[in-house]
């Protein structure tokens, strides 16, 4: 052997190494995760901004190495809002073999996916659901959302602080989990009289007589417990009333279909949220302009929330000995997450708490007005 066929052999040897070791990454199964969301059933246009959010997190992911060499597939389901539609859908999610199932768009819909979901060994994560019938226990369900205890414990502060003695809810009866929950967590801190007002979105609804029901008691403000467009036309109808009193709503109505269904009388709602509409992270901007620019679309709340959330699974996975449920749950709960929306870390449950802020509606934008 020549002298110099020893050095050289070392100087390949390293990147022959390297070529199969990429090479070999290439060759394993992509690691599937699942989207479970409403995306034809009422409200599904909210749908497209969490679809589109995920969307773009595993395209970014995949495209700066992917989970230590293996790509995410994301696989899309539409729960179309129904009992039958999310059993479908969790059901061929999980019949695919994912590791984590993203979803659902509504408490109601998530709780109700909660036992199938976990009891197939899959780990149930959202960034969607705010019941807290879900919170404090060990399991493998997980959320970066905010819970209604402490969205409560805010809203009334924030009542208190403005020394507000009487309120009333008007209740979308479609999404029970979230709006009786947030109802009587509101309810726990503030001392003044309640009215509550309900109604289904899903049936027309009778504007006179909801109305009349918010109204009947005088309150010093009415508390929207409602999606977008159902929040909008109540701003509408209240407006028409001369009502002067307090307008608040829940991070149920940050997206841009209030303003298109609310239109001028949206105009200094009050909106309890974690969303942060004055967002200047980096991070933030870059993710913002590429929405833009892929979907032809602002960036919204549940867009952000999306990616956000497969950001967050992603870093966990890295951090996976093997890829399964069990050591997902361990690496999520080890982690702590510097996101586009801020720092995250989850309790021993799985639970997270954020700052929650005001965002006020002020010439058809939303602007924070500060951490309650």
């Amino acid at each position: 052997m020549k002298p110099y066929s020893h050095a050289l052999l070392f100087l390949v040897s390293p990147l022959v190494f390297l070529f199969l070791l990429v090479s070999c990454n290439q060759q394993q199964p992509p690691i599937k995760i699942g989207l479970s969301i409403n995306l034809s059933g009422r409200g599904g246009d909210a749908g497209e901004h969490i679809r589109d959010g995920a969307l773009l997190a595993v395209e970014n992911v995949n495209n700066t190495g992917g989970i230590n060499g293996r790509l995410i597939e994301l696989l899309i389901r539409d729960d179309r809002n129904s009992d039958e539609g999310i059993k479908i859908a969790d059901e061929s999610l999980i019949d695919e073999g994912v590791v984590a199932i993203i979803g659902h768009s509504f408490s109601s819909n998530t709780i109700k996916a909660y036992p199938f979901v976990t009891s197939h060994n899959t780990l149930l994560i959202t960034a969607f659901t705010a019941s807290t019938q879900l919170s404090g226990q060990d399991d493998l369900f997980f959320r970066t959302a905010v819970d209604c205890s402490l969205f409560g414990e805010k809203m009334a502060s924030l009542l208190e602080q403005r020394q507000l003695q009487s309120v009333a809810f008007l209740m979308d009866m479609t999404n029970p989990a979230f709006v009786l929950d947030y109802a009587n967590r509101v309810q726990e801190h503030f001392s003044g009289s309640i009215t509550k007002v309900k109604f289904g979105s899903r049936e027309q609804a009778d504007w006179n007589r909801i109305i009349n029901e918010l109204l009947e008691p005088q309150p010093d403000a009415i508390i929207l417990l409602t999606e977008a467009s159902m929040a909008g036309i109540a701003l509408q109808k209240i407006a028409a009333v001369d009502y002067t009193g307090s307008r608040l709503a829940t991070l149920w109505t940050q997206t841009p279909g209030l303003i298109r269904h609310a239109g001028d009388s949206a105009e200094g709602l009050s909106i309890i949220t974690y969303i942060d509409p004055d967002n200047n992270r980096p991070s933030y901007l870059s993710f913002a302009q590429e929405i833009e620019e892929k979907f032809h679309k602002k960036a919204t709340a549940r867009s952000t929330r999306a990616y956000e959330i497969v950001t967050i699974l992603a870093d966990a996975l890295k951090r996976c000995s093997m890829i399964n449920s069990g050591e997902l749950k361990k690496a999520l709960l080890a982690g702590e997450y510097d996101t586009l929306m801020g720092h995250v870390k989850f309790d021993p449950y799985g639970d997270v708490v954020r700052p929650v802020y005001e965002v006020i509606v002020r010439e058809k934008q939303f602007r924070n007005n500060g951490e309650i």
